[in-house]
């Protein structure tokens, strides 16, 4: 991947996606941006008339980034259509799809991650204490 001038550091990977960008006649082209134990991105390129079929991640929660063209998506039954600029997160377990049905290329750039990560980053609320009891003032 390219670096701008200066970003050498090791903590920092910049990505150019304009350079990731890549069609092909045959099927949509999928490549990997990042990969860890938590985190996976990708970049996906549609020719007019090309998809990814219905599936669903029961482990992952999945957000969408449409960056060019526009992408139709059915999730859960519902259906939306999306053009550049346009963001959609699915929960895991839903049933989803990305298809291109315009006439133009579409790129859409997904970032999923494991439930159990979010479920780690979240707060837990420690339980209220119960109401105590009126307490009657002492009789004289």
């Amino acid at each position: 991947m390219n670096q701008p001038p200066g970003a050498s550091t090791p903590a920092v990977e910049f990505i150019d996606l304009n350079a990731l960008k890549e069609f092909a006649t045959e099927k949509r082209v999928r490549k990997v941006i990042s990969k860890t134990g938590q985190l996976v991105s990708e970049i996906v390129c549609y020719e007019p008339g090309q998809s990814t079929v219905a599936h669903q991640h029961p482990r992952q929660d999945e957000t969408f980034f449409v960056i060019d063209g526009c992408a139709n998506m059915n999730v859960g039954g519902v259906e939306y259509v999306m053009p550049a600029g346009s963001v959609l997160s699915v929960k895991s377990g839903t049933l989803h799809d990305v298809r291109n049905l315009g006439s133009e290329r579409t790129v859409v750039v997904f970032v999923k991650v494991d439930i159990a990560v979010i479920e780690a980053a979240t707060p837990r609320t420690a339980p209220k204490p119960a109401p105590s009891a009126a307490r009657n003032p002492p009789s004289a």
